[in-house]
């Protein structure tokens, strides 16, 4: 599934390696886990999310079987709180 880059209203600041997200839209702060902030730095709209996916799980040494729901759940939820902007056709 194609993913958006991040919504122009949404800054992130960096807090001990992990990642803030601040919604200046909505007023609301996003406090990412380390698995969470790597797949918030992977979805800049380049890739899908199957290669989301690819890309973690080579990072991180497991099968992509492995992390494919849980990363499948974050962007759903980044989704659902408007924090992508619409993919590109």
């Amino acid at each position: 599934m194609k993913i958006g880059p991040p919504a122009r209203h949404v800054r992130v600041e960096e807090v001990d390696g992990d990642l803030v997200l601040f919604d200046t839209e909505h007023h609301q702060v996003f406090e990412l886990n380390p698995t969470a902030s790597d797949v918030w730095r992977l979805a800049t709209g380049e890739f899908d999310e199957g290669e989301i996916v690819e890309l973690l799980a080579r990072a991180y040494g497991v099968a992509p079987e492995a992390i494919a729901a849980d990363v499948g759940h974050v962007l759903t939820e980044f989704r659902e709180r408007g924090l992508f902007e619409a993919p590109a056709p």
